[in-house]
């Protein structure tokens, strides 16, 4: 999906295709995915793209020869009572530009995929960004890193 009015582009990536943008995607991702705290690194978002476990999309802008500046993943979940998409991984920045676009367009593949629901994880700052879209926080995570030793 393309805004003519800021010249960014919103996509999902082709597995044949991530080879091309990996560099600068990886970069873009360092920043959320070291909010795991030691439960994932960037590279091992790679093999899950690479094996439709989770899907990689892109923004592009055009006005700046399809300069990356945002990338998210998203993966199905399958429930008993109404499957969902989760977007696991957001990173970039403008994103007041392209957050209307991206909304719309996982939307629409989340209900492409008979998803009942969208589901997001990250820091209590999303509510700002979320809340005008129709988004509710759900829950409060706690975890506890055990010490061995």
């Amino acid at each position: 999906m393309k805004d003519v009015r800021t010249g960014l582009m919103f996509s999902p990536v082709p597995t044949e295709f991530v080879d091309a943008v990996w560099p600068k995607v990886s970069e873009i991702m360092e920043r959320s995915v070291k909010t795991a705290e030691g439960k994932y690194k960037v590279e091992d978002l790679y093999p899950e793209i690479m094996d439709n476990q989770i899907v990689l999309w892109i923004v592009a802008d055009h006005d700046r020869d399809d300069e990356i500046i945002a990338a998210i993943t998203t993966r199905l979940i399958e429930y008993p009572q109404g499957n969902s998409m989760a977007m696991d991984w957001i990173g970039g920045k403008r994103m007041k530009d392209w957050l209307p676009m991206a909304q719309e367009s996982i939307s629409r593949y989340a209900r492409d995929h008979k998803c009942k629901y969208l589901e997001g994880y990250g820091r209590k700052g999303w509510d700002r960004w979320l809340r005008k879209y129709g988004w509710k926080p759900d829950y409060i995570a706690y975890k506890m890193e055990l010490n061995y030793g």
